[in-house]
């Protein structure tokens, strides 16, 4: 049993925080090569600006039945 009022020892806590900058250093990384390897974007609609045209006659379709 535990003599102690707190949740986590020292060594818990730590590990802890180590896990959280880790994960945080990976999640930066990340986006920095996500920015680095991403096309620029074509204005202010950013990646919308990459969506296909319309097919034609689509918006007239109506459903069968």
């Amino acid at each position: 049993m535990r003599k102690t009022t707190k949740a986590f020892t020292r060594n818990e806590r730590k590990a802890a925080l180590w896990a959280l900058t880790m994960a945080a250093a990976i999640t930066a990384g990340g986006l920095l090569i996500e920015q680095t390897w991403r096309r620029p974007s074509l204005g202010p609609d950013g990646a919308a600006s990459y969506a296909f045209a319309p097919l034609p006659g689509v918006l007239d379709a109506r459903p069968a039945g």
